[in-house]
């Protein structure tokens, strides 16, 4: 299998503070992928802490993993595709697991009148019922730890990132994406995570 940006899909954007819902910042509506169902929200028990674990969405924030949320400014987030695979000789991180990784691209589109700095995005997931998943390090750089620069309006990015998720629990992997700005909350994506 060859790791290629927008093939695979399978984040979580690792929530730095606290992800209350404020009343001036745009809320995603989800749209679902073509021959998805509705929406509906999954719940998700990932603890809030300050540190670099994942923090808590509320549920107007989750999504299924065909799911693509949009911001009413029209900032749109999906995961774009997610796979199991086995790591490579290069990847770091998946020790514990045995090489068992969970490699996502995380798509944003930018429709604003704006560039979007994307750099400051985190992305983190969880498995099962909320362990956090260890970010792979690939020193090829096949697998990014997230995004960089800006995305133009009009525009997107792809960021592949890859966590370390036993087999055994690709049943329930949640990926957050938080955006990490004023005006946008975190959002995740839940859903099963099938083997290449």
């Amino acid at each position: 299998m060859r790791r290629l940006p927008g093939v695979l899909v399978a984040v979580l954007l690792t929530l730095a503070g606290c992800s209350s819902l404020a009343a001036n910042q745009p809320q995603p509506n989800v749209s679902p992928a073509s021959g998805s169902p509705a929406a509906t929200p999954v719940e998700s028990t990932a603890s809030s802490t300050p540190s670099a674990k994942p923090g808590e969405v509320s549920e107007e924030q989750q999504f299924s993993l065909d799911d693509i949320a949009e911001f009413d400014d029209g900032l749109l987030i999906e995961i774009a595709g997610a796979v199991a695979d086995k790591a490579k000789k290069t990847d770091r991180g998946a020790e514990v697991t045995n090489g068992e990784i969970v490699i996502a691209s995380v798509r944003i589109e930018n429709k604003t009148k704006e560039p979007y700095d994307a750099e400051s995005v985190l992305v983190g997931a969880t498995y099962g019922n909320g362990k956090d998943a260890q970010i792979i390090i690939d020193e090829t750089d096949e697998l990014q730890s997230g995004f960089t620069g800006t995305i133009k309006p009009n525009n997107e990015d792809i960021a592949t990132v890859g966590f370390a998720v036993p087999f055994t629990e690709l049943k329930k992997v949640t990926f957050i994406v938080d955006p990490n700005d004023d005006v946008h909350e975190a959002i995740s994506f839940s859903g099963t995570v099938h083997r290449d």
